[in-house]
């Protein structure tokens, strides 16, 4: 047993004033009985020793101070290692202390040592210190056994469980791994399933926990379960199955607003607008439809006017869209309307419907009989069929090879 030794000084002063002499004051603080380890586990370890006294081994102590280490204490460290937290009020020397480290590392070593202080303070030495190691963390968070579904929309599932604990059902686990798949779920292909992100960490053991799994595909069954890890980790056994339908998607893309015809030629006529949403005016739709038709289109005759083939894929909510439509006759007036679907699919309704004009670009037709006139086949005829009163002469020129007679009239020449 060691003993800490403390000095005061203090001068006495005599009836003339002067120093009659020194005293000198001797505290001794007793360091604490042996420390030793009394139990570990994988997170903790209980330490116990025996209680010194206020000065020396007699009367009680005010505080202690307890340190750990995962290297060996020593005076010149002690200031740099860890100071547990709750340590005990001192009892009357001779008693038997204990004390709890918690919070520690499994499968670690660790070093432990105490101080103990009177009301000044004065502290005593260091204790002697104990290494002991925490045991290997083995046991497993419980199984999660009531996994539920709380309800569905076309592209969410919302889940619910009763958080399990560290180790079995008691403590705070450390993390969660939740998966879905279109396809059953099983112990042996839990790791080849979908994981879900952004995942709440794990409350204490017995609290609710609840899950919205979102970005999923309308009217598809999906299968989900749930497994749980402490800090080494070790995992759970995987969860109960559950599993359901999402809803169908009923949200159709925005109807476009703002079709507009651009450059025309003879025979095609571009058009531009701007793309719409999967859902009203957000994300991404899945495929345009675009009719033409040389009478106005309404939405009523839309099925029946003539749609375009090589539609361009719908761009996102936003983006500047433009097609040209070939093949287009010249000179006749067209109209044109689109609509637009998501994946379902959910069709918007007629966009605006504009019309142009494609210009006259077919010349006349080629002449392919062109001939000339042999004078010498031509004979003159008088004619006196025509009224007196005209001082014209007429004709009829004739071929000699043929009956077919062609009228001619007008001033003749003689």
């Amino acid at each position: 047993m060691s003993f800490f030794q403390g000095m005061r000084q203090t001068d006495v002063i005599t009836s003339h004033g002067s120093v009659a002499g020194i005293i000198l004051i001797f505290t001794l603080l007793l360091t604490p009985a042996l420390l030793s380890a009394a139990t570990a586990t994988p997170t903790s370890i209980t330490i116990s020793w025996t209680s010194p006294g206020d000065d020396g081994s007699s009367g009680t102590a005010s505080e202690y101070d307890i340190r750990y280490s995962a290297s060996p204490i020593t005076g010149a460290n002690w200031d740099a290692t860890t100071p547990a937290v709750g340590e005990p009020t001192p009892q009357v020397a001779g008693a038997t202390e204990s004390f709890t480290i918690s919070g520690l590392t499994p499968s670690t070593q660790y070093y432990i040592a105490i101080k103990a202080a009177d009301e000044v303070p004065n502290w005593s030495a260091l204790s002697n210190v104990v290494a002991v190691s925490t045991l290997p963390e083995d046991t497993a968070p419980a199984r999660i056994a009531a996994l539920n579904i709380t309800g569905n929309t076309s592209t969410t599932v919302g889940l619910s469980w009763t958080a399990p604990g560290d180790d079995g059902s008691s403590g705070t686990a450390s993390e969660y791994d939740v998966r879905f798949s279109t396809s059953l779920i099983t112990a042996a292909n839990f790791a080849s399933a979908t994981q879900v992100s952004g995942v709440p960490a794990p409350q204490a053991a017995g609290n609710t926990e609840v899950l919205t799994i979102t970005s999923l595909t309308p009217g598809t069954q999906y299968y989900f379960a749930v497994k749980t890890s402490d800090e080494v980790p070790n995992w759970s056994e995987m969860s109960n199955v559950v599993s359901t339908t999402t809803g169908a998607e009923t949200n159709a893309p925005a109807d476009i607003a703002n079709l507009a015809t651009g450059a025309v030629t003879g025979n095609s006529i571009v058009l531009t607008w701007t793309s719409p949403g999967d859902d009203g005016s957000t994300g991404t739709a899945s495929q345009y439809d675009i009719r033409y038709s040389t009478s106005l289109i309404t939405g009523a005759n839309f099925a029946s006017a003539n749609q375009v083939s090589g539609e361009p894929s719908p761009m996102a909510a936003g983006g500047s869209e433009s097609f040209t439509v070939a093949g287009l006759n010249s000179d006749t007036q067209y109209y044109f309307a689109i609509k637009t679907a998501d994946e379902v699919p959910n069709w918007s309704g007629t966009s605006n419907v504009v019309t142009a004009t494609t210009p006259d670009i077919t010349p006349p037709a080629i002449i392919i009989d062109l001939a000339y006139l042999d004078l010498n086949l031509i004979q003159p005829f008088e004619s006196n069929s025509l009224p007196a009163t005209q001082n014209k002469r007429a004709a009829v020129l004739y071929r000699k090879e043929t009956d077919i007679q062609i009228s001619l009239s007008g001033q003749l020449s003689a």
